[in-house]
């Protein structure tokens, strides 16, 4: 399995995986802040997450949001989702991030054993969100 960059080529599948994931299209844009990575088996995209990186101003330091981790129904259980997490936790750090955070939906229960098991601890926190448009 191979991790890397999200290129322009791979609109298409990603487009498909992040449909079947979150029912929803992705849209075709592109920041400097978001940093995009795919898993490839067989030179076939599998696997898509989005690294976002931010500044906490208060404290001066680099810290990371990610956002999106989908691996195509087909190569589930295949240890696609950990190999991308722990590719974005070691760029991060690479990157001298301080941390990293992230959300998800309660029912998603597989992605929350993924991600204590790549040693996140669940906060006491709720989120709160306001649509803007």
């Amino acid at each position: 399995m191979e991790i890397r960059k999200y290129e322009d080529k791979d609109f298409g599948k990603v487009n498909e995986i992040v449909l079947k994931s979150f029912g929803y299209e992705r849209a075709n844009v592109h920041d400097e802040r978001s940093h995009e990575f795919v898993a490839c088996i067989d030179d076939v995209v599998v696997g898509y997450v989005i690294l976002n990186e931010m500044i906490d101003i208060i404290k001066n330091k680099k810290i990371y949001h990610i956002d999106y981790v989908c691996v195509d129904p087909e190569y589930r259980d295949q240890k696609v989702g950990r190999t991308m997490m722990d590719y974005v936790i070691d760029y991060a750090k690479k990157e001298g991030g301080s941390r990293i955070e992230l959300t998800s939906n309660p029912a998603r229960v597989a992605a929350h054993k993924l991600y204590e098991n790549c040693g996140f601890i669940k906060r006491d926190t709720d989120v709160f969100r306001k649509e803007l448009v």
